[in-house]
């Protein structure tokens, strides 16, 4: 409560100088026809607020017109006195406790009743659990306004020592509605990849890689990275070792599986109308996704980062599920509802060296071959490629923009083709008959008589 503007002696002087400019009060004990009641109504609620119940004034006068002014004169007279009261420049609350004992607390209460504050609505993402979004809607707050009350109150007692005021409270609006949410659960992209479901390590860093993502909030005007997110793969942040490409060949690695979880997600946020600030292919064609839209990322010097340039906030959800691996991503859809499409180029194809082959001298490939005669591949040949990588818009069936976004080589590789080192031995034909014996036997002879 806002303190008075001038000292309290002051103003009871003043009070004083008021209340001897009115007519003569009425005595202590007024009739019960100048009671005063004041009935209040909102909704469901009432209050009520009376003279009746106050003590009867002594004879001093300075204490009655301070304090229990509300027994004291006509209601026309109370609410000529409130008027003056407030033009003083007296908070409202105040006038109530100097003109009308107790009044103050009924207005009190009635505040405790209405005066509220305005509720926003809220949004809750778990992409873990549909339905992925939950929303709470707003509610307006109330505000009595006490000045306004105050005045209204002087206008009923110019006419009568019993009314109803129907309460009117401001309404207080929120600045945030279900409205500014609710289309923040449209899908604007979504892609998903295959991987060997049997690689237990390769899925377990595909999973882990792809945890660092899900329930993430890409806010307007950011940027963000992959490897930031992520960190480094090692041991000690969980990730596991299997195939990785290191100088154009498979190796085993920590975080083998990385790069397909990283495509994944360039893929959606390309579908989605983000933009790609940095992304490098591999060396070698990916099975898992066309050429020219993969992404390869390797902590220190090559990374996926992104920004978000459009006009509303996006949120990813990741999921493996099976021998799939995917990302969602939502957030309010653009002013016409545009898609994307990816087109891959062939530029040239890029024929495979010869193969390498590998006498297996040490055995090492005995499951495999055995004998100069028998031959297998351990590695297969692959063209390589040169290409471009497209991504077309359309506003429904219209091509609107055919973007260039890189051009890519991957390399061609040999074939590893292992052979035996064994000569196979001769296996002499089995004698059935006679003859063939007496025939083997000059045979022998003729070849023994050359030496």
């Amino acid at each position: 409560m806002k303190t008075l503007k001038f000292p309290l002696i002051v103003f009871l002087f003043m009070v004083l100088l008021f209340c001897f400019s009115m007519p003569v009060l009425a005595p202590a004990n007024a009739d019960i026809s100048e009671i005063v009641e004041m009935n209040f109504v909102y909704k469901d609620l009432s209050f009520k607020y009376t003279t009746a119940h106050l003590d009867n004034i002594s004879n001093f006068y300075i204490k009655s017109i301070a304090q229990k002014n509300g027994r004291l004169g006509t209601h026309s007279q109370r609410g000529e006195l409130l008027r003056k009261v407030l033009a003083l420049g007296v908070e409202p609350q105040v006038a109530f406790k100097y003109c009308f004992k107790g009044l103050e607390d009924v207005v009190s209460k009635i505040q405790s009743q209405i005066d509220c504050e305005p509720v926003d609505a809220e949004m809750t993402f778990n992409p873990n659990n549909a339905p992925y979004f939950f929303f709470k809607h707003e509610k307006p707050g109330y505000k009595l306004d006490i000045s306004a009350l105050a005045n209204e109150i002087a206008d009923n007692l110019e006419h009568s020592s019993n009314f109803t005021i129907n309460l009117k409270p401001q309404v207080l609006l929120p600045s945030v509605y279900y409205d500014d949410l609710k289309d923040y659960a449209n899908l604007r992209g979504s892609f998903y990849t295959s991987f060997n479901e049997n690689n237990a390590n390769r899925k377990h860093n595909i999973r882990l890689a792809m945890s660092k993502f899900n329930g993430m909030r890409i806010e307007r005007s950011k940027e963000y990275s992959f490897n930031e997110t992520t960190g480094r793969r090692t041991d000690a942040n969980g990730y596991k070792p299997a195939n990785i490409i290191v100088d154009k060949k498979y190796v085993e690695g920590y975080g083998g599986g990385v790069c397909q979880a990283s495509t994944t997600l360039y893929n959606a946020l390309l579908l989605s109308g983000l933009d790609i600030r940095e992304v490098h292919s591999h060396s070698l064609v990916s099975a898992y996704v066309n050429m020219g839209f993969d992404a390869m990322v390797n902590f220190g010097t090559s990374d996926l980062r992104w920004a978000n340039n459009t006009n509303t906030d996006m949120f990813v959800r990741t999921y493996v599920a099976g021998n799939k691996v995917g990302v969602q991503i939502y957030g309010k859809p653009d002013d016409r509802p545009y898609t994307y499409k990816r087109i891959t180029e062939v530029e040239e194809e890029i024929a495979p060296p010869a193969d390498e082959v590998i006498i297996d001298k040490k055995g090492e490939y005995s499951n495999l071959v055995n004998y100069t005669d028998e031959g297998a591949y351990i590695s297969a040949a692959h063209k390589g490629y040169k290409v471009r990588a497209i991504l077309e818009k359309y506003d429904g069936e219209t091509l609107i923009e055919r973007k260039f976004l890189r051009r890519v080589q991957y390399q061609a590789t040999k074939g590893v083709k292992v052979v035996g080192a064994k000569e196979r031995p001769v296996v002499p034909e089995p004698i059935t008959q006679q003859n063939d014996l007496a025939a083997a036997t000059v045979e022998f002879w003729k070849r023994f008589t050359q030496f």
